[in-house]
């Protein structure tokens, strides 16, 4: 397959407008036509249904969408790759994180890969659920995350866990005490985390809860821990957060951890199963400083 014409196709399935996507490819629409029925032509499918109001993808396009942006992030590799050899320099790993990572070990992991190994690394703040399909594309080599995706090309270790703790506002009636009963906040407003963003997180939550005999009232959702500690700054409710959060933020709120239940908040590491060698060796030396870690 020609590569203008998968640019061409990746385009117009981006901005579903022949207008657009020709201004973009820097074009006049008639090639860009052509091209798309040349690779149509080619590849024996329909790409795109179009009329005068709309153009739209077909199942096969949306398969070559996803594909074609895989092989334009691999050959992207490929580049960056050839060109830090050329620079006599090693290789690059790409590290995607939620940001909970950062304020727990991800500090300590990123200097024991600069102590042993000689890499360059990027680094890439992102969501839980997104960091599947970043993963998949090559924009990271490998992830922290709260949950892990349930797909058997994905190798997942847990390299942190760590309690939860109630933050309340600083004005709350119960915010003096050292420790409080947690059903006393059973018909208090909840601020909770989105359950989309970190499920295996947000049912250990709830279970803390359940335990302590009830079911919490959500009032505010975020998918931004940052953002549910500032509604609990500002007096909107409570909420339950894993207690490294207290070294993030420049925050005015009340910490109460929660030793006494079992859940634990968990970090995980996850990586491809068909990995290329620096990976694999990456994913060893974190390997072995969580275990060093431990011992201490």
């Amino acid at each position: 397959m020609n590569l203008r014409r998968l640019e061409c196709f990746l385009m117009l399935a981006t901005e579903l407008n022949f207008s657009k996507a020709a201004e973009k490819l820097f074009m006049v629409q008639p090639p860009l036509s052509r091209a798309i029925k040349e690779l149509e032509e080619e590849l024996g499918v329909v790409l795109f249904t179009r009329n005068s109001r709309r153009v739209q993808l077909t199942k096969a396009g949306f398969f070559l969408k996803d594909e074609t942006k895989k092989l334009f992030a691999q050959i992207e590799h490929i580049k960056e790759h050839l060109a830090e050899m050329g620079e006599g320099k090693t290789g690059k790993l790409k590290i995607g994180y939620v940001g909970a990572a950062m304020h727990s070990v991800l500090p300590g992991i990123l200097s024991a890969l600069k102590e042993k190994l000689d890499i360059n690394i990027v680094l890439a703040e992102l969501k839980n659920e997104e960091q599947a399909d970043a993963l998949n594309t090559g924009q990271i080599d490998i992830g922290f995350v709260r949950s892990v995706p349930e797909r058997g090309d994905i190798v997942a270790t847990e390299v942190f866990k760590e309690t939860f703790s109630i933050i309340l506002p600083l004005n709350h009636r119960l915010a003096p005490q050292k420790r409080i009963a947690l059903k006393e906040l059973a018909t208090e407003p909840f601020i909770a985390l989105s359950y989309d963003c970190a499920p295996k997180l947000c049912d250990s939550i709830v279970n803390i809860c359940v335990q302590s005999g009830f079911t919490p009232k959500t009032a505010h959702e975020t998918s931004q821990v940052n953002s549910i500690v500032r509604l609990v700054e500002s007096g909107m409710g409570y909420s339950i957060v894993p207690t490294s959060v207290r070294n993030a933020y420049d925050i005015n709120v009340k910490f109460i951890e929660l030793k006494q239940f079992a859940e634990r908040a968990r970090l995980f590491l996850m990586h491809k199963t068909n990995a290329e060698p620096l990976i694999t060796t990456s994913v060893a030396v974190i390997k072995d400083y969580i275990k060093l870690q431990a011992t201490k």
